[in-house]
């Protein structure tokens, strides 16, 4: 497995006085040697090539080699391959040489963990950014110096780009990218295929732990709303729109899960709603029926003060219909609602508040359920968290701060268990 050097324009059999000669001179032309110690390739290429044996995917055997300038760079390039060989961590020629553009499908290709929209997203992003720059490249050759003049690119606005994408070919104008977005491009559209290829020892190590992303300036703290902000916005709607607003603030709903709503969701008679479905993209932009985010299906409880509005909504129309729907009578496109009626709501409400989004209404929900007493878990199972740590990253700051109350209780407890005839005081010590 040991690797070696060979000298390509010696012979074999060339004394050490001629070695320390030729490697004396800047130019081998220029030097007296003995055609007899010359071989075929004497002062033609680079002179030292390190050869090795690498077990190829199939587990073939088969003899490898890389040609260097200086005796010293071969002897660092067996280091490293003795050293990689020894660890385990060795990779083959063929795998470094691999282009970037074939080593990103084939981890595309392994993303059957991702719904079709994310999947969309991860292909865009690859298309306009990714691709442009990196598609022809030698996956063994990318290193940290050049994603980074790369980051600095996108982040200026001069990054090689391609707009006409599989999912949007709408003409389009480079512009420099805010952090957010240069941190999915980087870390996942193109970041991840490095992470993959680590993993499966198609590159020795990832280029991206060396690679230093901008940060945000802007808060990205959620926005809340107080329960007269909600009313404001759900007073200058139509009953439909205020519905809507209302069940976004009171139920914490994602946009989509509502709009996916069918009335056979909803019992009345137990106040629960049924979150199983939500609307996404397929693979080619179409909106679908899916499983809610992180595939989590969820029973919440329905606002009883909203009962009655739900009734009316709902009532003489088949079960299988969504609760609300668009003029045409289809499910309710969120970027279409956005745009012809949130905007004019907020508008002519008055409530006016930085970074207000359509979602600022389920993080409402959230402050709004902390507010009234809800625990950890239950938030987590009303918002449809994956987990509870997801719940506390989030909203840690918003639930209060009982220090005191836990620290006068455990008091209370231990002046109660010390009053009993069995247990002996505590001690006393003097202070020093």
């Amino acid at each position: 497995m040991k690797a070696w050097i060979i000298d390509q324009w010696l012979r074999k059999d060339a004394p050490a006085s001629v070695k320390r000669r030729l490697n004396a001179s800047h130019n081998p032309l220029k030097v007296e040697i003995p055609d007899r110690y010359k071989s075929a390739r004497y002062g033609r290429g680079k002179r030292w090539r390190v050869q090795w044996f690498e077990t190829d995917a199939n587990g073939n055997r088969r003899k490898a080699s890389s040609s260097v300038e200086t005796r010293a760079e071969a002897e660092r390039l067996v280091t490293r391959i003795s050293a990689d060989q020894l660890a385990g961590q060795y990779v083959t020629v063929e795998n470094r040489n691999r282009l970037y553009d074939e080593v990103w499908r084939e981890w595309f290709n392994a993303q059957h963990h991702v719904k079709d929209r994310t999947g969309n997203r991860y292909e865009d992003d690859y298309d306009r950014y990714v691709k442009p720059r990196w598609a022809n490249v030698q996956i063994g050759s990318i290193d940290a110096v050049a994603i980074n003049v790369w980051v600095g690119q996108l982040r200026d606005g001069t990054a090689v780009h391609d707009f006409k994408t599989k999912h949007s070919r709408k003409p389009r104008k480079p512009k420099p990218l805010g952090a957010s977005s240069i941190k999915g491009i980087v870390t996942v559209a193109f970041g991840a295929t490095l992470g993959y290829a680590a993993k499966r020892h198609i590159i020795p190590f990832n280029p991206m732990d060396g690679v230093s992303l901008p940060r945000d300036n802007r808060p990205d703290d959620p926005v809340y709303l107080r329960y007269e902000e909600v009313e404001a916005l759900a007073g200058v709607c139509d009953s439909r729109n205020a519905l809507i607003i209302r069940m976004l603030a009171y139920t914490g709903m994602r946009p989509n899960e509502l709009f996916a709503l069918h009335i056979d969701a909803l019992d009345f008679e137990r106040r629960r709603i049924r979150v199983v479905r939500n609307l996404t993209e397929d693979r080619k932009g179409h909106i679908v029926e899916g499983s809610p985010k992180t595939w989590e299906t969820r029973i919440i409880a329905m606002p009883e003060d909203l009962m009655p509005a739900l009734h009316a909504q709902c009532d003489g129309r088949p079960l299988e219909d969504y609760v609300f729907t668009s003029p045409r009578g289809k499910a309710v496109n969120l970027a279409n609602w956005r745009n012809r009626e949130w905007k004019k709501i907020v508008l002519g409400s008055g409530v006016d508040v930085e970074g207000l989004t359509i979602y600022s209404l389920r993080h409402t929900y959230a402050s709004l359920a902390i507010a009234a007493g809800c625990d950890v878990k239950t938030l987590q199972k009303a918002m449809g968290h994956k987990d509870a740590a997801v719940t506390l990253n989030t909203y840690a700051a918003l639930f209060p701060d009982r220090m005191d109350d836990v620290s006068d209780a455990m008091a209370k407890a231990r002046a109660l268990a010390l009053s009993a005839p069995h247990c002996t005081p505590m001690v006393e010590y003097p202070v020093r």
